[in-house]
């Protein structure tokens, strides 16, 4: 060996050394990225017994979760303008009605109880148009919810269109319109998941998000606000028709206790209420949950509409599954029907020393609490879940 070769392969050793990775710490300026392993995981096979049954989609669903905020507030404005207008074309002129003759009063009536009626018609084909144009990938999220908002404000300008006709025959002799079951029929598209996004868009409450899921069948709206509140539809179960696969509300009540036997084991009051010109059954129920409203349409004899307002903290845990890394230890708890989940994060000694960041499929969900705790409604049965603290970030995949 010539004497060049120690300083040559000095040289290369620097070289070497320079090329090596370096960990760094979080005192470096930079995090750890870390993909968790699964430590345990044990379920309940009874969970599914404790608590409600829930409407359910049938075939391909596509599912996303968005923030629903203040900045859609131009939405509403744009619309109120026209809802406005639409009242005024449903409801008679005082003084065209006041110098009508009683025939002539009844025709005038009757047409605009047909306008609302054909506007109540377009209302759930423009809801089911949109439902499956977003399950097919041509609508988006944020697009599907105005229109459904649309509906909401819509179904309650109808609603108090029906109310001045009423009153209107109380002023024709041997003459009456009974609009009860019509306006219980426009009050499904007037529902709590509903109520939350107008205050929202409107900017007088705080943003929401919103969990939507859609496929060919129907859509679920869901959303944790104080209770765990969801919605469900089936276009499929409404057939509207003449007839009805229930001989009495009495027997429709009783097939409600079969679809929904733990609520009814477990109600605090219940009842039902048959609206024989639409063909609807509306099926009431307060439990130690919560509560349910399903409207069982009678040509098919199933649940058309569902919602269920529930005390996400009473709901038993179905799965419990435990993740480790080197910084965390994050359980997530999980709830019969792809419910409300609760994830808790903590040090990976189980101790709580700081606020962890959450993300689902990469959406900023929230922030855990001083018990290291956040509620989330799941998007599917299987995404990405991510957990970021000071001390670096932990990702696991759930369902898989």
């Amino acid at each position: 060996m010539n004497s060049a070769t120690p300083a040559l392969l000095a040289l290369l050793l620097v070289f070497s050394l320079v090329a090596l990775p370096v960990a760094a710490s979080p005192g470096d300026g930079m995090q750890a990225q870390l993909q968790a392993e699964l430590q345990d995981q044990t379920t309940n096979d009874d969970a599914a017994d404790e608590t409600t049954t829930r409407l359910s989609l049938e075939g391909e669903v596509r599912s996303d979760t968005v923030t629903y905020g203040p900045d859609l507030g131009t939405v509403l404005a744009g619309t109120e303008d026209e809802l406005r207008t639409d009242y005024a074309q449903y409801t008679i002129v005082d003084h065209e009605f006041e110098d009508a003759s009683m025939t002539k009063r009844e025709v005038l009536v009757e047409d605009a109880y047909d306008q609302v009626m054909d506007r109540a018609d377009e209302l759930e084909q423009r809801e089911q148009d949109a439902v499956r144009a977003h399950a097919a990938g041509e609508l988006s999220t944020t697009e599907l919810l105005q229109l459904v908002l649309r509906n909401h404000n819509e179904a309650a300008v109808l609603t108090d269109t029906l109310d001045a006709l009423e009153e209107r025959t109380n002023r024709i002799s041997d003459y009456s319109l009974s609009v009860q079951d019509e306006q219980n029929a426009l009050e499904m598209h007037q529902t709590p998941v509903r109520s939350h996004l107008e205050t929202a868009a409107r900017g007088v409450g705080a943003e929401t998000m919103v969990t939507v899921q859609t496929s060919e069948t129907g859509y679920t709206l869901s959303m944790l606000d104080g209770e765990y509140i969801r919605e469900t539809t089936r276009f499929d179960n409404r057939e509207a028709a003449w007839g009805s696969e229930f001989d009495d509300i009495s027997d429709a009540y009783e097939y409600a206790g079969e679809l929904y036997p733990w609520v009814f084991e477990n109600r605090q009051s219940a009842g039902a209420r048959e609206h024989t010109a639409v063909n609807l059954y509306q099926i009431q129920a307060t439990h130690d949950q919560g509560r349910l409203e399903a409207y069982l349409d009678g040509g098919t004899g199933n649940v058309h509409r569902e919602v269920q307002e529930l005390s996400y903290t009473s709901l038993p845990t179905e799965t419990e599954t435990v993740w480790v890394d080197g910084e965390h230890r994050l359980s997530l708890n999980e709830t019969p029907a792809n419910g409300p989940t609760m994830l808790i994060v903590t040090d990976a000694d189980g101790t709580v020393s700081e606020t962890a960041t959450v993300a689902v499929d990469g959406l900023e969900i929230g922030e855990t609490d001083s018990d290291g705790i956040i509620w989330f409604v799941p998007p599917a049965e299987s995404y990405q879940l991510s957990v970021t603290t000071e001390q670096g970030s932990s990702d696991v995949t759930v369902g898989n």
